[in-house]
């Protein structure tokens, strides 16, 4: 059960994610046409919009660095996933599943078992 658990965990943080990251990237859009017309009313009627300006700058910089937040959590997820295979992969070569405790893999192949 915990390993269900774990899985449903795994997929509703990743899911979470991505969600997450689909809102900050319309956030992006949206910003980035305000800095546009910001930085045109800045040309167009002075410096008044500079603080404007600026903030839109800034609350740009924060989203990009929750998507690069985003972007380090996927790899480590990423990473680990590759790690975790490994280490079945080298478990599963020294003891098979399904194996006779104290059987080596080389054991259970040479009497007809099925491993790897």
């Amino acid at each position: 059960m915990a390993m269900d658990d774990a899985k449903s965990d795994l997929v509703n943080v990743l899911a979470r994610l991505e969600s997450h990251w689909v809102v900050l990237e319309a956030e992006l859009v949206e910003i980035n046409k305000d800095v546009t017309y910001c930085e045109q009313c800045v040309d167009k009627y002075g410096e008044y919009f500079s603080y404007p300006l600026q903030h839109l700058k800034e609350l740009k910089r924060q989203k990009k660095g929750k998507m690069k937040d985003i972007i380090k959590a996927m790899e480590s997820f990423n990473d680990n996933l590759i790690g975790g295979k490994k280490l079945v992969k080298a478990l599963e070569r020294d003891t098979p599943i399904g194996a006779p405790v104290g059987q080596s893999a080389a054991d259970a192949r040479m009497w007809g078992g099925e491993f790897g």
